[in-house]
């Protein structure tokens, strides 16, 4: 074998091992494979096996009951070589060689080398499936009993399903896109099956190739737990977490899952010094908390709370007051969304609590808002308005001594919280007031806040017959729901376009049903 030869086949193999342990068939490999190599699909079907030449004419006749198969390494490479160059395989080496592979010998050859073969030939061809035999197929397409290349034995299709390849393809393209060294894609590769994708690939670009080398070694269980792996750890969580404020949660979630999944892995099989396995249970905590928030911002509630109860008791485990608190505040907020008041202050009373155990300025400054609004949600207006002044001041300090996942709260960001709680209230023109004072001062990078603040705002508008200024502040929220995945703007934007049905046929009213149809979001309109 030549030394490209033998890289190819040790780059197959690898490949191979991590789609296997994903439940890919040795079909769908072979399909994979195809897209960064170019060969026939008797080779890629070998490659997809990891065997060299030799192995599989070892095995080609050694099965071979009559002992006439005489396969030669050097005519088998002429095979795999037709029809570009070489020659064509015979029908019965194809079943032969179909049975190695645990595939279909309709999937050893192209749909024009098929056609060369008389009619006898492509009657056997088609007939050998033994597809059944790979153990990561699905049991409902295992044939019920052994395929052979007997006349009697029943034909079965070529099984073009391939359930996890499109992502795989996307993946593989998306590293040959940006990387050139074959080592580190292989790396990346593997990083992001374990990670959850092509999606994983962004989070990833914020680690060194130093750190990546340590992530995959511990996740390989080849490598042990350090300081270093907790903050590539911590690393990956605010990068996510930033993420989110970019492209929102749909496509995100499945990767903070999989980060979650294997955080409980390492820290289950893994014994390490107190502080260092604190370091990656407070990491766990964050990104279930995270988790939880991405499922809220998708209105799935249910995931949403068994995600931030996880992360609840992996922080009182812990016992980290600003982690206790900060996930009270999460599941109070979520509580307050759904208008559940008694549990709303049920949460915010415990993030209050935790809260003064904690030196964070800006997680009281959250917990107050949580409150307020909390309170708002109750018909408590009076309460509403002392806790928000109180939020607001908390707000305005500085974030350098803050934890990092509390960079997003500001006194905007509590100002558009307040908008909201004001609304509820009735009270319209305070609520003009703090929608302004929240998009005048918003960071730029929190986009959907700034679509949340201009529905609040426009929907105060309404009550006092504002109506184009409505329109023109949700025609805008529209076009960032629309390249934000959140479907609690999208939920809040319908809502605030239902207070302007009595005005539905005005200009403007008319003007944003057009851009809310062209987004896709013009379905139906939604009621308090």
């Amino acid at each position: 074998m030549s030394g490209e030869g033998r890289r190819v086949l040790l780059w197959a193999r690898s490949w191979s091992k991590q789609l296997r342990a994903k439940g890919f068939t040795w079909d769908q490999i072979a399909t994979v494979l195809e897209l960064t190599h170019a060969a026939s699909p008797l080779r890629l079907c070998r490659l997809a096996h990891g065997r060299t030449a030799s192995d599989v004419v070892a095995m080609v006749n050694d099965a071979d009951p009559a002992g006439t198969a005489s396969l030669r390494e050097a005519r088998l490479y002429d095979f795999e070589a037709w029809p570009e160059t070489g020659r064509r395989p015979p029908a019965r080496l194809l079943v032969m060689l179909a049975e190695v592979y645990q595939t279909a010998a309709r999937s050893l050859i192209s749909d024009e080398v098929f056609g060369s073969y008389r009619s006898a030939d492509r009657e056997l061809i088609d007939r050998a499936d033994f597809r059944d035999r790979d153990a990561n197929r699905p049991p409902s397409l295992k044939t019920a009993s052994r395929v052979t290349i007997e006349a009697s034995a029943a034909a079965a299709p070529a099984d073009r399903s391939l359930p996890d390849a499109p992502a795989c393809v996307h993946l593989l393209r998306a590293i040959g896109t940006e990387e050139t060294d074959v080592k580190r894609r292989e790396l990346l590769f593997e990083l992001a099956l374990v990670l959850g994708g092509a999606r994983a690939l962004d989070l990833l670009r914020v680690l060194t190739p130093d750190e990546e080398e340590r992530l995959a070694g511990v996740l390989r269980s080849t490598w042990r737990v350090d300081e270093a792996t907790a903050r590539t750890f911590e690393k990956l969580t605010l990068r996510a977490r930033q993420a989110d404020d970019e492209h929102g949660p749909a496509a995100l979630l499945p990767v903070v899952n999989r980060q979650r999944t294997a955080l409980a892995q390492v820290l289950s099989r893994e014994s390490m010094p107190p502080a260092l396995h604190d370091r990656m249970l407070a990491a766990y905590a964050q990104m279930s908390q995270l988790a939880g928030y991405l499922a809220y911002d998708l209105l799935d509630y249910k995931a949403a709370e068994r995600a931030m109860r996880d992360g609840l008791r992996a922080a009182l485990e812990l016992g980290d007051p600003t982690l206790v608190s900060y996930l009270h505040c999460w599941l109070g907020a979520m509580a307050v969304y759904q208008r559940r008041p008694a549990t709303a202050l049920d949460h915010a009373f415990a993030a209050q609590s935790w809260t003064t155990r904690s030196p964070s300025r800006l997680l009281r400054a959250m917990s107050d808002s949580v409150l307020s609004k909390a309170h708002a949600t109750a018909g408590e207006a009076a309460k509403c308005a002392r806790v928000h002044h109180a939020a607001v001041s908390f707000a305005d300090t500085s974030k350098d001594s803050e934890p990092a996942f509390l960079y997003w709260i500001s006194p905007s960001v509590v100002e558009c919280g307040a908008a909201w709680a004001l609304i509820q209230l009735r009270q319209t023109g305070p609520a003009v007031t703090a929608a302004q004072q929240c998009l005048a001062g918003l960071d730029p990078q929190f986009k959907m806040d700034r679509g949340l603040a201009l529905v609040s705002y426009a929907s105060a508008l309404t009550p006092a017959k504002e109506i184009p200024e409505a329109a023109a502040r949700l025609t805008e929220a529209a076009g960032i729901a629309s390249q934000h995945s959140s479907a609690r703007l999208t939920d809040q934007l319908l809502r605030a376009r239902a207070r302007l049905e009595p005005w539905a046929g005005n200009a403007h009213v008319q003007q944003l049903d057009d851009t809310l149809q062209a987004c896709g979001f013009r379905g139906a309109v939604r009621s308090e």
